[in-house]
C-alpha cells in the first residue's frame, strides 16, 4: 500500500494551506484530509476523482505523490529558497505552474490535430 501523508503535508505547507482551506476546495471532509495525511487512508484507497481534485487543488501532476522525479522536477519544489518567499509568492508560483500544464496540454493537442 502507497501511503502520501508526508508529502501532502508538505506541499500543503509549501502552499500555506490548512487542512479546512483544502477540505473546502476539494469538498472533502477534514477528516479524510486528517486520515491520508496520517498515513490512515492509502492512495489505492481514494476515489480517483477525489485524488484528481487534490492535486489541481495543490497545483501538481498526479505522479506527483507517487515518483520523485516528478517531485524533483515540480516548478514549485524547485523554486524553493532561491528567494525569500512567502505565501503570496508561492501563490503565484503556482499558477504560473499550472498555466504551464495547461499549455503543455494544448500544444500536444494542437500536435496531435495537425
Amino acid at each position: 500500500m502507497l501511503y502520501i501523508g508526508k508529502e501532502l503535508q508538505n506541499r500543503m505547507d509549501l502552499l500555506g494551506l490548512t487542512v479546512e482551506e483544502v477540505a473546502d476546495k476539494t469538498f472533502l471532509e477534514g477528516d479524510v484530509i486528517i486520515a491520508i495525511i496520517n498515513n490512515e487512508i492509502p492512495l489505492e484507497d481514494m476515489d480517483e476523482f477525489d485524488y484528481s481534485l487534490l492535486c489541481s487543488v495543490l497545483h501538481c501532476q498526479e505522479d506527483f505523490f507517487t515518483n520523485p522525479e516528478a517531485r524533483e522536477k515540480d516548478f514549485l519544489s524547485a523554486s524553493v529558497n532561491r528567494e525569500s518567499d512567502n505565501e503570496k509568492s508561492m501563490n503565484v508560483k503556482a499558477k504560473i505552474q499550472d498555466f504551464m500544464n495547461d499549455f503543455a496540454f494544448v500544444t500536444e493537442i494542437l500536435s496531435e490535430v495537425k
